[in-house]
């Protein structure tokens, strides 16, 4: 079979990574893979796997402009490059591998006029994350994938939350939605988590006197990390507490503020992005993540496969079925950072079997992704014959 691909980038977040895995596992199962991407560079241009070719797309006069235009305008103007892909590059099935690729690749595939099977990889809540957003941009795109995601032969969504709500809000039949988990259990962040962090607090294993929480994710309003800080500062008042927040974003000098305002400084530090946030798990006395909305909850699960206990709001999305309503985790409302802080001395003091918080993480398999993919896309080749 050979399967095409598609988003922006090398970019480091959650989408990419876990294109990455699966295109690597489709390669290592005999399969023909080709990644079409709008921009070819990135930081993780060198993880592209082996086996699997990379298909930058081509702006013929547009090309010196397009290079200088931001993200967003960039891949709606690829549009018509993606046509022309489509038009001169046969693939068996086509994959639109994230959120923000699925309006520009099935309005290439409605301007090619192509019959390629087409499969939506879904890994966000739409009504959370575009229909009940304030912002007009993103309510323009909610209308936009109303009337474009029906073109698709299949949605693949992360979350069984996910797929109800898009067959609530989006005119598609349930038939052409299935669930498959995103391959986050892999080998490659078991070995990840045995390495050492570089951080002067997690130099001690789990259960030293003074707890040290993590969080990690792109800083930016939805992830919550607001609410985690003033979580930690009322935590505080009963017992002396660090946290930890990894990664880089729009939120970071509101985030700065709020721990200057709380005279947190010593208790709270931001270092940044780290290629490796697993060995930081590895190391952590908790878990927390606290984001308004998430298909998938990725770095959750990655807590959990480090043996990391996890506090989580209970978001529109996959973070009550990853913790099983609270069976592999505590769960607290959105933005509530005073139940948070509870929450937080509640895990703190709670005994927790890491070998069960490991082997919940074992069922968001790169095997049974893989599996789950392939199984669709055989059932959209069957349908089209």
């Amino acid at each position: 079979m050979k399967i095409g691909a598609f988003i922006y980038g090398f970019t480091w977040g959650g989408a990419t990574r876990r294109l990455l895995a699966l295109l690597e596992g489709f390669a290592q199962r005999g399969h023909d893979v080709e990644l079409v991407v709008v921009d070819p560079s990135g930081p993780l241009a060198n993880k592209l796997p082996e086996g699997v070719k990379l298909y930058p797309l081509h702006y013929r006069l547009l090309g010196p402009v397009v290079k200088f235009l931001p993200r967003r305008q960039r891949m709606s103007l690829s549009k018509f490059a993606l046509a022309r892909y489509f038009q001169q590059n046969r693939v068996d099935i086509f994959l639109s591998a994230a959120n923000h690729a699925h309006i520009t690749s099935l309005s290439a595939k409605i301007l090619a006029r192509s019959t390629i099977p087409f499969v939506l990889r879904l890994s966000s809540h739409v009504s959370a994350s575009l229909k009940n957003s304030r912002k007009l941009a993103k309510r323009l795109r909610f209308h936009q994938a109303k009337r474009l995601y029906p073109h698709a032969d299949l949605v693949i969504a992360v979350s069984r939350a996910v797929a109800r709500d898009l067959a609530q809000t989006v005119p598609i039949s349930p038939d052409k939605i299935r669930v498959v988990y995103n391959p986050v259990y892999t080998s490659e962040l078991t070995k990840q988590a045995q390495q050492e962090p570089d951080h002067p607090w997690l130099k001690d294993e789990r259960g030293r006197q003074t707890p040290v929480l993590l969080a990690a994710g792109r800083l930016r309003r939805q992830k919550g990390f607001d609410t985690i800080i003033k979580a930690v500062h009322l935590a505080n008042k009963s017992r002396k507490i660090r946290l930890i927040i990894l990664g880089e974003g729009k939120a970071r000098p509101e985030l700065e503020a709020l721990v200057k305002k709380l005279d947190m400084s010593q208790l709270v530090d931001l270092p940044g992005f780290k290629p490796n946030p697993a060995a930081y798990m590895a190391r952590a006395d908790l878990f927390c993540h606290a984001s308004t909305f998430e298909g998938l909850p990725g770095v959750v699960i990655e807590a959990l496969a480090t043996g990391c206990p996890v506090v989580c709001t209970d978001s529109p999305g996959g973070a009550r079925e990853v913790l099983e309503d609270g069976l592999y985790g505590l769960l607290v409302p959105v933005g509530d950072h005073q139940a948070f802080a509870q929450a937080i001395l509640e895990a703190l003091d709670t005994q927790w079997d890491e070998e069960k918080l490991k082997s919940r993480a074992e069922d968001f398999s790169l095997e049974q992704a893989v599996n789950g993919y392939l199984s669709a896309f055989e059932d959209v080749l069957n349908n089209k014959k």
